[in-house]
């Protein structure tokens, strides 16, 4: 048993893809430097570009996985949020119809939902 707690996992897309999945023991995302990152329990914090593939997830209850179109990653605190273009349609009928957003207005969004809620406290300058 992992001395740390177990993850969570959430996917959110403008698509209204939300996804949110606890107690698992391990995540597996596709990153645009073109391998994947395992993701475990008491994983350092990160930022990341992810690419269109598989996101996997492991629990007490199996293997699971969600195929997504590309995003940013971020890793806090036993935490693994996806935010994504949204999710690959796996009927070839519809796969036209869901247009990617681009990655600029997900790392917003990202932005956005991780600035502090506390007025007080300074946002960081992500332009330099």
């Amino acid at each position: 048993m992992s001395p740390f707690p177990l993850l969570t996992l959430r996917i959110l897309s403008p698509d209204g893809i939300n996804i949110e999945r606890t107690g698992l023991y391990e995540v597996s995302v596709p990153l645009a430097d073109g391998g994947s990152i395992g993701i475990k329990p008491g994983h350092a914090p990160l930022i990341a570009e992810t690419v269109q593939g598989a996101v996997k997830f492991r629990s007490e209850s199996g293997k699971n996985s969600i195929d997504l179109l590309p995003g940013v990653l971020d890793i806090r605190d036993n935490t693994v949020i996806i935010l994504s273009a949204g999710e690959i349609m796996q009927d070839a009928n519809f796969a036209g119809e869901k247009t990617p957003i681009k990655l600029e207005r997900i790392m917003q969004t990202l932005v956005n939902k991780l600035e502090p809620k506390d007025a007080s406290r300074k946002s960081q300058n992500w332009h330099g």
